[in-house]
């Protein structure tokens, strides 16, 4: 009985998910390559040269860096219009 216990796996919420997920994952594959099985896709499916993805994974880096540039830029004029805003509206509430 012991034994049984230690095989036994609770089911919870996220692994159903997981596991659905997988699953329609397996099937839209075979559905994409018209297949009857999903062994088979392996079959019709070509490897790839992975130095193509390299030079695509570098461009993608350098531009979330020029993103995160522009972002701290942007950010830094947000905070001087910001204050800006903040000494003319104390300018014109001491006018009134």
């Amino acid at each position: 009985m012991s034994k049984n216990r230690e095989r036994m796996v609770e089911i919870t919420p996220a692994t159903i998910r997981r596991l659905v997920k997988e699953e329609r994952a397996r099937l839209n594959e075979t559905l994409e390559f018209k297949m009857k099985h999903p062994s088979d896709v392996s079959k019709k499916v070509r490897e790839v040269d992975a130095t193509d993805y390299a030079e695509t994974l570098s461009k993608g880096m350098n531009y979330y860096q020029a993103c995160k540039i522009k972002e701290s830029k942007l950010i830094e004029e947000l905070k001087k219009i910001q204050e800006i805003k903040r000494e003319l509206k104390l300018h014109i509430l001491k006018g009134i």
